[in-house]
């Protein structure tokens, strides 16, 4: 869970880095936004671990799909989805929540960021999991927000057994 997490972080301390590296048209068109985007991570551990998906990010309210594992978080509450292991953590956003709602704090941590128009790719150097994963950002788009939680938030309701619902909260 850590590494969906990392993406999450990676890629939104990506479109805040831009700014830093002089890609200022790109970070002017997502500020307010609503941004979405394609991605693909690999880190570099004694055995590198491929990730891609896409996401879609508003204000402190995430969506990500990556490869079958999906994590739903509405600002408040944030569902780690397993589809094919059949299940569902619930927390509550936490420090790690903190650093995707506030990317600025990871501006110091990526580096050879190359930013245009609809992309973004750097490498995050950073401790903890991911430490030296290089990512690709790929039809990155914007729009207004919707200010919408609901699509954020993941419903357990319909789910039946076998799956299994974890409440962390």
């Amino acid at each position: 869970m850590k590494r969906f997490l990392l993406i999450l972080a990676l890629c939104a301390a990506t479109l805040t880095a831009a700014a830093q590296s002089g890609a200022q048209a790109l970070l002017k068109r997502i500020e307010g936004k609503r941004v979405s985007f394609d991605y693909s991570l690999t880190t570099a551990e004694k055995v590198p671990v491929k990730h891609s998906g896409s996401a879609v990010i508003e204000g402190n309210c995430y969506r990500i799909d990556d490869n079958g594992m999906e994590i739903w978080c509405n600002g408040k509450t944030r569902w780690t989805v397993d589809n094919v292991a059949r299940e569902v953590y619930i927390e509550a956003p936490g420090s790690e929540a903190e650093l995707l709602i506030s990317p600025e704090k990871l501006l110091g941590n990526v580096k050879n960021l190359v930013a245009g128009g609809t992309s973004a790719s750097g490498q995050y150097t950073g401790e903890g999991p991911g430490k030296d994963a290089t990512f690709v950002l790929t039809s990155i788009k914007t729009s207004e927000p919707k200010g919408d939680r609901a699509e954020f938030t993941f419903s357990t309701s319909s789910l039946k057994a076998p799956w299994v619902i974890t409440d962390l909260r």
